[in-house]
């Protein structure tokens, strides 16, 4: 079973961090009442169905409530007081919950030619720290985009309106333009880098 166990814990939330290794059929055992997208792509489909099977693997509170989309095509639950947030990057999925917070996580593989396109979503200070390294710049990504998740206001600048502290420490601070402090666990694997951000 290629589940990934992380270092992080927090009574705060629950998470659990997947490698896709398994045909489609595995995972398709959540709630007949939990919505899918509709894609074509074969392997965007897996991917959803198996973020969807972590999500329900981390909570038997969730058998009950129906998952559905925003206009956004953001998951959650209707009628809940759960929040929940969904990260993929194939082969990883990921699935967070959280009953106290607002909730983010991502995951970022290192690549995409990250040096070039940072000083786009980093401050001139956050460029000034992390230019130097590539596996920090793709935290720092993977950080702002679950800081974005987690505010859930559409249109956040991550240049402007995200700050990151840094990661020296674990876990770190974050803010957003609003003034609200925001709780960021952070983790580095040889295949992608995870963060998890709580408000």
């Amino acid at each position: 079973m290629p589940q990934i166990f992380s270092k992080i814990s927090s009574a705060d939330f629950q998470f659990m961090i997947w490698k896709i290794e398994e045909p489609q059929a595995f995972f398709e055992t959540f709630p007949a009442s939990w919505s899918t997208p509709s894609v074509l792509n074969p392997v965007k489909k897996l991917e959803s169905t198996a973020v969807r099977y972590c999500l329900h693997q981390i909570s038997s509170d969730f058998e009950e409530l129906i998952l559905i989309q925003n206009d956004r095509n953001r998951p959650f639950f209707q009628n809940s007081d759960w929040h929940i947030s969904l990260t993929h990057s194939y082969p990883f999925v990921a699935a967070a919950s959280s009953r106290k917070k607002r909730i983010g996580i991502d995951i970022e593989k290192p690549g995409r030619n990250i040096e070039k396109i940072a000083p786009r979503f980093l401050s001139e200070k956050e460029w000034g720290k992390w230019q130097k390294s590539s596996n920090l710049l793709t935290l720092a990504w993977s950080a702002k985009e679950s800081v974005y998740k987690a505010a859930g206001k559409p249109g956040l600048s991550f240049q402007k309106e995200i700050e990151i502290a840094d990661f020296d420490h674990n876990p770190t601070k974050a803010q957003i333009e609003t003034g609200e402090g925001i709780t960021l666990f952070w983790e580095e694997y040889p295949d992608f880098s995870l963060t998890i951000a709580l408000i």
